[in-house]
């Protein structure tokens, strides 16, 4: 989770809650049938806590605690078996530096830190056989990555005020999450980067907001010494509107994150929108 940085404020706490159900198969871009209803339920908190140390310098530290549930349905003859599987508890822990700096008329955010293995891991299960070179996972929920992964990614937005006064805020971001190695397990987690960039106004000044925002998201599979895992991986294209409403000290955002185009690496389950709400405190 990158940080836009503290410009007047000195602590900042925020917590958000995502949720999304994964009920629809996918074979790259083709929806496909679902014959064991499978179902993959997600849920997570993120809570944050955001510094200014200098004027232009800081720091963001980030939790995840994720609550997943994964679930089939197999018909047999004499009764159905429902199968079900859950974890839930801390996750990996992000640890951010921020510097902010002006370029021309743009407001630039450079972030630059690591994922911390906070989250629990454990060896995964696989088919015997491979699957077109691939191990097919029979259980692939994990916590966190188990390796300290570097993070960095950039933002930057600028006001113009000359169109739909008292003016649209345009914004640019991109971030990436690079893992390098395996953890004690053999796991590799799967780089992912994503750029996107929208624009929001003011509605009632300085207190509602409306936003936009096109991202493209990438995903490389992960890997278990060495041979990809066949679940996970792919392109996605997303449209996220969201609003903002803020009482000072505190800022309401709700956000909904709808897929307008998927490429995905494999069959895999994904979800027609993903929606998050979150409260931003500035504490002083």
């Amino acid at each position: 989770m990158l940080t836009d940085g503290l410009s007047q404020d000195r602590l900042q706490i925020g917590g958000w809650f995502l949720t999304e159900n994964r009920d629809t198969p996918y074979d790259g871009s083709t929806e496909t049938s679902n014959p064991l209803r499978e179902r993959t339920s997600v849920r997570v908190w993120l809570l944050s806590a955001d510094v200014r140390l200098t004027g232009q310098f800081g720091l963001q530290v980030t939790t995840t605690v994720p609550d997943v549930t994964r679930s089939a349905i197999v018909d047999r003859p004499t009764a159905p078996f429902y199968f079900s599987e859950t974890f839930r508890g801390v996750g990996d822990t992000s640890v951010l530096a921020w510097r902010r700096r002006p370029i021309g008329r743009w407001g630039v955010v450079f972030n630059g830190g690591i994922s911390v293995p906070t989250g629990k891991t454990e060896a995964p299960r696989f088919r015997p056989e491979l699957d077109d070179g691939s191990l097919v996972p029979l259980s692939r929920l994990q916590r966190g990555s188990g390796t300290v992964d570097p993070i960095f990614g950039v933002s930057a937005n600028r006001l113009i005020s000359s169109i739909f006064r008292p003016g649209v805020r345009v914004f640019t971001t991109a971030a990436a999450r690079v893992p390098l190695v395996e953890n004690q397990h053999g796991l590799r987690t799967g780089a992912s980067w994503e750029i996107g960039a929208g624009a929001s106004r003011e509605i009632r000044k300085e207190w509602f907001v409306v936003i936009g925002r096109l991202s493209w998201l990438h995903r490389n599979q992960d890997r278990f010494n060495g041979t990809p895992v066949l679940v996970g991986g792919g392109d996605w294209l997303y449209f996220a509107p969201a609003v903002a409403i803020t009482r000072q000290p505190v800022t309401i955002q709700f956000e909904a994150k709808l897929p307008l185009h998927r490429a995905l690496s494999n069959r895999q389950l994904d979800s027609s929108a993903t929606f998050q709400v979150g409260t931003i405190w500035k504490v002083f």
